[in-house]
């Protein structure tokens, strides 16, 4: 994995970053069939879907989707990477998920018609397929097959929230950070991306102060080391034992 200094992204008065691209596109719906919730529609179907999307393109470090906000589209994306977070009334960060091509987000509140319950903003240049949330209730509504691949992502979601809980619960930093970087080294943590300690931290529910302080442990009991700017897992033994809370 890569760890690199802390980047800072620039924001206007509102807050977030002006978007560079809104546009509708003709969509081949053979693209579609890389998502699974579309994936079962029939080419008539999937075809007529294609037609009610908007491709959006997002720098780096772009919101995309506030907590708090009506929901206003549904996302799928074509390229690059997101991410999940939502934050603490102290600012605190957690990052819930990171998301590429083939993945998609925003279906709580299309389908609930409640506030969105997570931020989303871009990691890298993203290309987004997007959907009005109420056009997207009305497929759902009419496509058995995709109310059915909805519920089970959002069964994906609940296992791995609920993982996520148990583990900021109930085990240490040291070996919440051991799991973090044994997942990276094995190509879990998709896709790839150049982690900063901070971004570190906020995936795993710390701070960057305690995630510098551990590594630096775990470069000194020989379980890793740096390598131009990238972490390399050296004992891969060592550290899983260090995922074992004493």
């Amino acid at each position: 994995m890569i760890v690199e200094a802390d980047r800072k992204t620039s924001k206007d008065q509102d807050g977030r970053e002006s978007e560079t691209r809104e546009k509708q596109v003709t969509i081949n719906h053979q693209t579609l069939t890389q998502f699974p919730i579309l994936a079962a529609l029939d080419d008539d179907a999937r075809q007529k879907v294609a037609s009610y999307f908007h491709e959006r393109t997002f720098p780096p470090g772009q919101t995309i989707a506030l907590e708090g906000e009506h929901c206003g589209k549904v996302y799928f994306v074509i390229r690059g990477v997101v991410r999940v977070y939502r934050l603490s009334r102290e600012g605190r960060e957690q990052v819930l998920a990171r998301l590429g091509p083939g993945e998609a987000f925003n279906f709580v509140p299309a389908l609930d018609g409640g506030p969105g319950r997570a931020s989303v903003d871009a990691l890298t240049k993203v290309t987004l397929y997007a959907m009005p949330c109420e056009r997207f209730r009305r497929i759902a509504r009419e496509h058995q097959e995709v109310a059915l691949a909805v519920a089970e992502h959002l069964a994906a979601q609940v296992r791995r929230l609920s993982d996520m809980v148990e583990s900021l619960a109930l085990h240490t930093i040291r070996a919440r950070l051991a799991r973090f970087l044994l997942a990276q080294a094995e190509g879990v943590q998709q896709p790839s991306h150049r982690w900063t300690q901070a971004e570190i931290a906020a995936h795993i529910g710390t701070v960057r102060e305690m995630v510098g302080r551990t590594l630096r442990a775990f470069g000194a009991a020989g379980l890793i080391r740096r390598q131009g700017g990238q972490i390399v897992v050296v004992d891969r033994e060592g550290l899983e034992q260090e995922t074992v809370d004493a």
